[in-house]
């Protein structure tokens, strides 16, 4: 894609007017490009502090090592843009799309990505725009006090990158590689983290009350002094590598929309008394697997198929199973305490066709399980066997066929 070019004779011109200006030189005059287009300039090392760059388009520009300290970008275009080594602290990137952008050892101190609030008609109110990072490779780069709140960095590569003392709230992180991020002390409060790599990531004092964890290993993660109030996270054992690999490809499955990645496939594959605890495996294939007493306490399950499953004895404690298939399922002895088995609205693609599913229990062994305090709804146990489950313990809602 790079393909770039020099700007004309009389851009740089301008540019020199602004370094003079920037530098408080006699003749320097300010660069006011709001809207400008810069689409694949090649602008290494442009000299542009306090430049007002407001909606400018950046595209797949080079603007390694450029200046631009407290740079007006608001909702500028910077998708696939080079800023290697760039200093940007300060500068406001409010609604800026910094997509697939590489910003590797980039310098962005305070800077201010928080989402931009653009005035439309009066009929139409405020618009506001979420700063996107997607994909955006900012490994090293140092945020340190930046306001990131809302931002989108969906499956960006921050590797060893600093976050410290960094506002975050509601930031979108699913599906990123944070190894080795430094996030003390950071504002995580309701951040969405799912299936981030985080390993060596070191969260010290970091408010992380009511983030979303699942699907992360946080086994070598420093969260010494953290707040974790309200969060949901994965717990348990380690899982053998090729399922960590299954999960983090669902992770990224999940964190696109199914653009990347792909949905854990796990049928037939033994999972006896391996740890789920927390994870989100929306859509998940476990037909025909060996999951004798596997844990999938508070889970995300919803759509999952559980097929001719062996579940004896699992666990799906206040798990979310709207949806879900256990057709022809030995789940002798399994706990569903608190869980949720109701329908849920499947979307056809692009958002077309709507189908409203319900749990699947046809066959199934239920023979002991425990169904206390679950909510079930829609669910057809008329051919399920029930001898001694607490199924009318539950608590149902049009239901057919529980064995009283």
């Amino acid at each position: 894609m790079p393909n770039r070019h020099l700007p004309t004779r009389e851009f740089q011109l301008t540019l020199s007017r602004h370094a003079a200006y920037a530098a408080g030189r006699q003749g320097g005059v300010r660069l006011q490009a709001a809207g400008g287009t810069f689409a694949s300039l090649r602008l290494d090392d442009a000299w542009l502090d306090d430049a007002v760059l407001t909606r400018a388009d950046f595209s797949n520009a080079c603007l390694a090592g450029a200046q631009l300290r407290r740079a007006d970008l608001f909702c500028a275009s910077l998708v696939d843009a080079d800023l290697t080594k760039a200093t940007l602290d300060r500068a406001d990137l409010r609604g800026a799309d910094l997509g697939r952008a590489i910003l590797k050892k980039a310098s962005l101190q305070q800077v201010d990505l928080r989402p931009g609030h653009i005035m439309q008609a009066a009929s139409d109110g405020n618009a506001s725009i979420v700063s996107n990072l997607e994909g955006a490779v900012i490994d090293d780069a140092d945020f340190g006090s930046a306001q990131l709140d809302e931002a989108r960095l969906v499956v960006a590569s921050a590797r060893n990158a600093s976050f410290a003392n960094s506002s975050l709230h509601a930031v979108n992180f699913a599906g990123a590689d944070l190894s080795g991020a430094d996030f003390t002390g950071a504002r995580l409060k309701e951040a969405n983290l799912v299936g981030a790599m985080m390993e060596g990531a070191k969260l010290r004092g970091a408010d992380l009350r009511g983030a979303n964890l699942r699907n992360v290993d946080l086994s070598r993660v420093d969260l010494t002094g953290a707040s974790l109030q309200g969060a949901t996270m994965r717990r348990g054992s380690a899982l053998p590598p090729p399922i960590e690999a299954m999960l983090a490809s669902h992770s990224r499955w999940i964190a696109t929309g199914g653009a990347e990645g792909e949905p854990a496939r796990l049928r037939g594959l033994n999972l006896v008394n391996c740890e789920f605890v927390g994870c989100d495996l929306r859509g998940a294939d476990f037909s025909g697997s060996q999951c004798r007493n596997a844990d999938f306490t508070e889970s995300e399950m919803m759509f999952a198929n559980f097929s001719s499953a062996d579940l004896a004895g699992a666990r799906f404690d206040r798990a979310d199973l709207s949806g879900a298939n256990f057709s022809d399922a030995q789940l002798a002895g399994a706990s569903f305490f608190e869980a949720r088995l109701t329908g849920a609205v499947l979307l056809g693609a692009r958002g077309g066709s709507r189908r409203l599913l319900y749990p699947q229990f046809t066959r199934s062994d239920l023979s002991q399980a425990n169904f206390r305090g679950a909510i079930i709804e829609g669910v057809d146990f008329s051919s399920a066997i029930q001898t001694g489950s607490l199924l009318k313990h539950g608590r149902l809602r049009d239901c057919s066929g529980v064995v009283s």
